[in-house]
């Protein structure tokens, strides 16, 4: 009963103490952000990304607070290094407890993902490759474990885009994130037998350093005008949800899409 109220209620519901998380786009500004909180909520990272230098940063912040962090390079376009991914994390920790599908296709796939007319089915592959195969392949990688260690939480980033249909852009990103919504859905209806619970977060529009670039402070402050909160989202509203999703006070939570959009 250590750690729970007669009431059947958690004591201290949001720590993370003995488990380890694996963020995928954890070199990124949500990714980051996340590794940090679930690391001073007492969780072991494991950041995962294709960009080295960037996840390797983020373990340089982790280690310097005194957590334990490793950062692992893996293309999720491919299966094969998605699975050796997987192996080397258990090899290091031991463990996966809590798994975040974070990373989302970026750079020129994503610039050149626009209208129906203008864009290749290559592009529209390598979105669902990423955004939506990707996590099925992490998931059925990761539930065995899950399984027999007794438990576990998956939490997807998803997209707020879902909710809007766009003219010129998204072509592929917005059905991929619808998709993902709808593979979290499964993968909470087939893991909470085995008590392993699979949310995901919608994000509205994130100040980060490309989301700046891509719109500018113009064109942000009219987009935050039309939130009910007045106000874009930073990665720490993010990370602050995949902190609760992921901890035993969301132990009731499973199958939900949850929005951190500011009341767009």
């Amino acid at each position: 009963m250590s750690g729970q109220r007669l009431d059947g209620q958690r004591q201290d519901g949001q720590r993370l103490d003995g488990r380890v998380a694996l963020i995928t786009g954890g070199g990124g500004a949500i990714g980051a952000a996340t590794a940090i909180r679930l690391a001073r909520a007492g969780a072991r990272l494991a950041i995962a990304d294709i960009r080295r230098e960037p996840a390797e940063q983020v373990v340089a912040t982790l280690r310097g607070e005194g957590f334990d962090a490793e950062a692992f390079v893996v293309n999720l376009a491919h299966e094969a290094e998605i699975l050796a991914m997987v192996e080397a994390v258990m090899a290091r920790f031991g463990q996966i407890d809590i798994l975040h599908n974070n990373a989302a296709l970026g750079g020129k796939p994503f610039a050149a993902d626009k209208t129906l007319l203008e864009m290749t089915a290559e592009v529209w592959d390598l979105t669902f490759a990423v955004n939506v195969r990707a996590p099925m392949l992490l998931a059925k990688a990761v539930l065995p474990q899950m399984i027999a260690r007794g438990g576990g939480a998956i939490v997807n980033t998803s997209s707020g885009v879902t909710d809007i249909t766009s003219t010129e852009a998204f072509t592929a990103y917005a059905p991929s994130k619808g998709a993902l919504q709808i593979l979290t859905r499964y993968i909470a209806a087939q893991g909470g037998p085995h008590n392993i619970r699979c949310n995901a977060v919608l994000p509205g529009v994130v100040l980060t350093e490309g989301m700046q670039a891509m719109f500018g402070d113009d064109q942000l402050k009219v987009m935050s005008d039309r939130f009910m909160l007045k106000r874009v989202c930073l990665p720490e509203d993010i990370a602050a949800m995949v902190h609760f999703l992921a901890s035993d006070d969301a132990r009731q939570v499973t199958g939900e899409l949850i929005r951190v959009t500011g009341g767009r």
